[in-house]
């Protein structure tokens, strides 16, 4: 079923369907077959059930705020699976689809006493050389030749991020992605001042994710294979809108009553405008517009900036709020814009968001000057 069904996306549903019909296990017949997970003890249980609450109170940055869904607790129990068996796990994606925050997520829940981990991020200057100085510096010599993490009992969790982001040498193999390679396959990496000394590396796996559509594209079956692969794809229209829906009205509570109710009106017009745009062909990259890359991080930066409102500046002023959430907009697509057509384009689709906003004319909310930023530091 995950094997051929988990790759899916618009076809999931037909699948499930199909699955149920010739299984001989009789699955619940809400929802689709991906959805459950079988326990011992209570029979087919609904992936929702082992949702942890979202914290309120985290006041970290906003870039690692994770809201747990039932794909993240599908992904953290595999992850889990694997670590325990230490084996790889390779997450691929296009970017904003969140392989990077699953398993960095993953690493701020577990005992560090029990799972440490290293985290490495690639690029098209990252040699060999240089990965090889961070995996030492994370080890200590155990005995003889052998080397490991500190203390003893300690798994040490290599996180490659970028995994496809080196360049390609004169034989078009990656340095870095070779030296992983043959720690996977032979246990062991050589000290590059005596090449005749070996380190044999214990209690040590690794983990990475890739985008398939920037670097290399693809890396080395000869090390994919020690990987388990896994496919992260943009989460559902209804999912993302939980998502940000109670990351925004997490904020905006301390609003009065007539802003707060705007949340789930900021959050549905900005999915509007960001499905509008990236569902378009007149805003995919050439080689003329190559900087036209729409994705989820779009949608996450307007949010991210809406929460900069004080509750203070906006008392019984929601217009405010709906222009500040136009201005954000602007200023995450409009500008990127290079053409009158596109921008053209782009307005028409920022319209039809704002009829979301029923109670506002469109001439009050693009009056200009629409312009929203701080001149003067907080304290």
């Amino acid at each position: 079923m995950w094997a051929f069904g988990a790759s899916l996306d618009e076809d999931k549903l037909s699948f499930s369907n199909g699955w149920k019909s010739i299984s001989k296990i009789k699955f619940p017949e809400q929802g689709m077959c991906f959805d459950y997970f079988f326990d011992v003890e209570v029979g087919w249980s609904h992936w929702d059930n082992k949702v942890a609450p979202f914290d309120k109170s985290y006041d970290g940055l906003y870039s690692n705020i994770v809201v747990p869904t039932a794909e993240t607790t599908r992904q953290k129990f595999l992850l889990d699976l694997h670590v325990r068996a230490k084996k790889g796990i390779l997450y691929v994606g296009t970017a904003g689809t969140g392989k990077s925050v699953i398993i960095r997520n993953y690493f701020s829940s577990v005992d560090p006493e029990v799972i440490a981990n290293q985290s490495i991020s690639m690029n098209s200057y990252t040699d060999s050389a240089a990965l090889q100085v961070v995996i030492e510096s994370r080890v200590d010599k155990l005995s003889g030749s052998n080397y490991g993490p500190q203390p003893a009992g300690v798994t040490l969790i290599y996180f490659m991020d970028d995994i496809n982001m080196p360049k390609l040498d004169k034989y078009f193999t990656q340095s870095p992605i070779c030296l992983v390679r043959q720690i996977l396959d032979y246990g062991l990496i050589y000290n590059r001042d005596k090449l005749s000394v070996q380190m044999y590396l214990h209690d040590v796996m690794f983990t990475a994710c890739m985008n398939p559509k920037s670097g290399s594209f693809n890396i080395d079956i000869r090390l994919s294979r020690h990987f388990t692969l896994i496919s992260c794809l943009t989460a559902e229209r209804e999912i993302l809108k939980t998502i940000y829906f109670q990351i925004l009205n997490n904020h905006y509570e301390t609003f009065d009553k007539v802003n707060a109710d705007l949340c789930p009106k900021l959050i549905n017009a900005t999915m509007n405008v960001f499905l509008a745009i990236a569902n378009s062909a007149q805003f995919a990259p050439t080689a003329i517009k190559f900087h036209y890359q729409f994705n989820l991080r779009d949608f996450a930066r307007i949010v991210q900036n809406l929460l900069l409102a004080m509750p203070q500046h906006y008392k019984g002023n929601p217009l405010g709020i709906v222009r500040m959430w136009a201005h954000e907009c602007h200023r995450v697509w409009h500008d990127r814009l290079i053409f009158d057509a596109d921008r053209e384009a782009y307005m028409g689709f920022l319209r039809n968001g704002i009829k979301e906003f029923g109670d506002f004319k469109e001439e009050a909310i693009f009056e200009e000057p629409l312009l929203y930023t701080s001149y003067v530091a907080m304290s």
